[in-house]
């Protein structure tokens, strides 16, 4: 039985489990919703998860929510192409990673990407050069931490490369808008700057089934 997963365009929280479906290859449905007309705050998706949030992850009778916890669950279910390690001392590694980048650079992000989406940069850029020095910083870190292994990880794709990237594309759709104009950010530079994130970002868009989970609305 194919999974349905339920998703929006340009959330890279829906963005995750899209990846690691492709990168495990299994077969699902997908559920397309439209933010604008608050699909996912149906009746059917709040019986599904009652935050009226996505993603959903609909196995048969089983539901699950939340992008990570999506993820442990096809890991779990398909241990086939590990997204977690194979080993105690990978799984930790790869644990590791990931609550790096949720502690220290999602919220960040988020700082930059949202103001930039939503047409709120004027009235926040004190917050987005605090979260621009943040983000700097940790971008600094994986840019050493990605010269000497292809991933966030090791040299196998994993949980950790998926959780990122996601909110990084993010990241430089927002820097190409025109609200992003004002801000003088060297993240519009990313290979200049960060050339080893930027290799990073291509070896996951070569993925086979990566266009599959590509926002539709970013490819006009």
């Amino acid at each position: 039985m194919a999974y349905e997963l339920y998703w929006g365009a340009g959330s890279p929280n829906s963005w995750r489990p899209l990846l690691g479906l492709e990168v495990k290859g299994l077969e699902y449905h997908s559920r397309i919703l439209e933010f604008s007309k608050r699909e996912h705050q149906s009746p059917a998706m709040l019986a599904m998860n009652p935050r009226g949030l996505l993603p959903i992850l609909k196995d048969g009778d089983v539901v699950v929510y939340e992008s990570i916890a999506i993820l442990t669950y096809l890991d779990k279910k398909h241990p086939e192409k590990p997204l977690f390690g194979s080993t105690a001392e990978e799984t930790a590694h790869i644990w590791k990673r990931i609550f790096e980048i949720e502690n220290y650079l999602r919220e960040d992000l988020e700082g930059i990407i949202r103001p930039v989406f939503f047409d709120d940069v004027s009235d926040s850029i004190d917050s987005i050069e605090k979260s621009t020095r943040y983000v700097d910083a940790e971008f600094k870190t994986i840019e050493s931490q990605l010269e000497n292994s292809d991933y966030l990880a090791g040299d196998k794709i994993s949980a950790a490369d998926i959780i990122l990237f996601p909110f990084i594309q993010a990241l430089l759709r927002a820097m190409e808008l025109k609200t992003a104009e004002p801000l003088d950010l060297k993240f519009k530079q990313l290979d200049k700057h960060f050339p080893n994130i930027a290799q990073w970002l291509t070896r996951i868009e070569s993925i086979p089934g990566y266009d599959n989970t590509y926002p539709p609305n970013w490819k006009d």
